[in-house]
């Protein structure tokens, strides 16, 4: 037990281990998501794009018996998407808002009908391992040890990516001219930065990762297909890049306290919070579940209010097409 808390180590080395397995997808999303909107690309498909990518990689792990392989054809499918937001908002200028819709609604109704005889597969995903070289002794530090060094090869990655996404973001040529394209495209095209390829590999980037958290999330934590087994993620990883001001460790942050909120949602139930309502909207998994979405509802309206001061740190021509002048 630990002093003052009345719970044990092994009952929070559990929880943090869940809240992190249920963060991933989110951070894989929202990485993706922060660097598309850097650039100026708002890409609301996310939800479509992780449904397609959790459908297809139980499909092609259950043919070829391959897990990585899973994996691959869920970024393959997340690239695809990314490319075709990409073609119809920076070559076709669409409406960003538009086709981001159409992805997540293609998305649910192609995962609706071809999913219908998968339902309730399951698969053996991904095992838990410890991190190389440096895992299995860290691992027996209290509480966090096991939790953060014995997790999925995925955990691992999208912690990982966090700090390399910040520096290459902030820190190298390439994303300064990210930055740039997403503040003033016309300006960085005048001093010679290719803003429509920039454009093009963020959105592509950006629907790959959201295609590694569909993956992720079925083989990784879920293990078996469900329609709508996203449950709005995809939301929260948009939502994850405002409340985060489109800086990756804040991203990591705020997607931490809603894979706690999942991870609560059914440990939530062994616990003495007193009856009556009360009682009742703090331990009913049902009303846990709510918690999440109460809070993105919350978040958004706040970061609504940050930003009519002018003190959020949007990408000033993010949503805005660009052409060039002849």
């Amino acid at each position: 037990m630990v002093p003052g808390i009345g719970v044990s180590e092994a009952f929070l080395a559990g929880l943090l281990g869940a809240t992190l397995t249920a963060a991933t997808p989110l951070i894989l999303a929202g990485l993706g998501e922060l660097v598309a909107e850097r650039s100026g690309v708002l890409n609301l498909g996310v939800e479509g794009i992780m449904l397609m990518s959790a459908l297809l990689s139980l499909v092609v792990t259950v043919w070829t018996g391959s897990v990585a392989a899973g994996f691959v054809a869920g970024a393959l499918v997340g690239a695809l998407a990314g490319w075709l937001h990409a073609f119809l908002c920076i070559s076709l200028k669409a409406d960003q808002v538009i086709s981001g819709l159409m992805i997540t609604f293609i998305g649910i109704a192609l995962t609706v009908f071809f999913g219908s005889g998968w339902v309730g597969r399951s698969v053996d995903g991904l095992p838990t391992v410890y991190f190389p070289v440096i895992g299995e002794p860290l691992s027996n530090i209290p509480i966090i040890g096991s939790a953060i060094f014995y997790a999925t090869p995925t955990d691992f990655l999208a912690l990982l990516l966090v700090p390399i996404f910040w520096y290459g973001i902030f820190h190298t040529n390439v994303g300064l001219e990210l930055i740039a394209v997403g503040e003033s495209a016309g300006t960085a095209d005048t001093l010679g930065v290719p803003v429509f390829r920039v454009r093009y590999l963020a959105t592509i980037l950006g629907g790959t990762m959201a295609g590694l958290a569909g993956a992720h999330l079925l083989l990784a934590w879920i293990n078996q297909w469900s329609p709508m087994m996203t449950a709005g993620m995809g939301w929260i990883a948009i939502a994850l890049c405002i409340v985060g001001r489109w800086r990756p460790f804040y991203v990591l942050g705020v997607a931490m306290v809603f894979g706690f909120f999942k991870a609560m949602q059914i440990r939530i139930q062994g616990f003495d919070v007193g009856g009556g309502t009360v009682g009742a909207v703090l331990s009913d998994p049902a009303f846990f579940a709510m918690y999440p979405y109460l809070a993105t509802v919350v978040v958004l309206w706040w970061a609504a209010a940050r930003e009519s001061e002018g003190s959020l740190g949007m990408p000033s021509e993010m949503v805005v097409p660009y052409k060039r002048e002849e």
